[in-house]
């Protein structure tokens, strides 16, 4: 490495580099908590104009006093024991009462005689994935209280989720029936591949399909597929809606035993 190779890859050189650049929040902190650099992401979430500006100042000058109290509640028992904190998920709340999710890792600073005299902290934002979980909770929710059953497969087939209105339907356990090829679960899978065909044509397609249940029985079905893709564009499964027409047939065999009766 020449000499000018080494002057700019200096450990300073580097730090720099790496506190400019990464997304991810990174600070330093004295043993009262006090922050002494921040990256510029970092600072950038306080709503400053620079890192210089946070120096001297604490969680307490930026965040509501919930989140700020917990924090330093944790650096605390950090600098008191020497043991890190590992992937925590914060809740922070700013003084105008915005919320943002982290992971956040903080681990103590040593000096040469093995004191604790401060802290490296560095949060990663999960906010969007915090988010992401909340709907699929709340769509769990919704799923699971409908009466059609709804199943997801992989591009081979393979069910990757199932409610319970589907699983019953077909006499299994949701947790079961995870895993399982859906073609098996058609009387006559050849017609099912004409109508999946038709959703990887169009997008979507509905038609009359009999089922199997666990116990071998055959029943009715009117059953709809719809493509699944990814955020760019690429087909990673399909969605199955399903509704038995077991007891509309049965209602409508009866209307019509009904007019014969009467007829005579």
């Amino acid at each position: 490495m020449s000499s000018s190779e080494a002057e700019f890859f200096s450990e300073s050189k580097l730090l720099k580099i790496l506190m400019d650049n990464i997304p991810d929040s990174i600070y330093f902190k004295d043993s009262s908590s006090r922050f002494i650099m921040v990256s510029k992401a970092h600072a950038e979430r306080m709503g400053l104009k620079s890192p210089k500006e946070v120096r001297g100042k604490t969680d307490f000058d930026f965040y509501a006093e919930e989140f700020a109290r917990e924090a330093y509640e944790d650096e605390r028992r950090i600098i008191e024991t020497g043991r890190p904190l590992i992937n925590k998920i914060e809740k922070i709340i700013t003084k105008d009462g915005a919320i943002r999710w982290v992971s956040a890792t903080k681990v103590p600073i040593l000096n040469d005689h093995g004191r604790v005299v401060g802290i490296i902290g560095i949060s990663r934002d999960i906010t969007k994935y915090m988010e992401m979980q909340r709907q699929m909770r709340l769509l769990s929710s919704v799923v699971e209280q409908v009466s059609e059953g709804i199943a997801v497969t992989d591009t081979n087939g393979k069910i990757i989720f199932a409610n319970s209105a589907w699983a019953e339907m077909h006499g299994y356990r949701a947790e079961e029936i995870i895993g399982m090829n859906i073609h098996d679960l058609y009387e006559k899978p050849g017609v099912a591949k004409k109508f999946e065909n038709e959703t990887l044509a169009r997008g979507s397609a509905k038609g009359r399909l009999s089922h199997i249940k666990r116990n071998g029985d055959v029943f009715p079905t009117l059953t709809s597929w719809s493509l699944i893709r990814d955020r760019e564009g690429k087909t990673i499964g399909m969605a199955i809606i399903t509704k038995s027409l077991t007891d509309i047939i049965k209602v409508l065999r009866d209307v019509k035993t009904l007019g014969n009766v009467e007829e005579r």
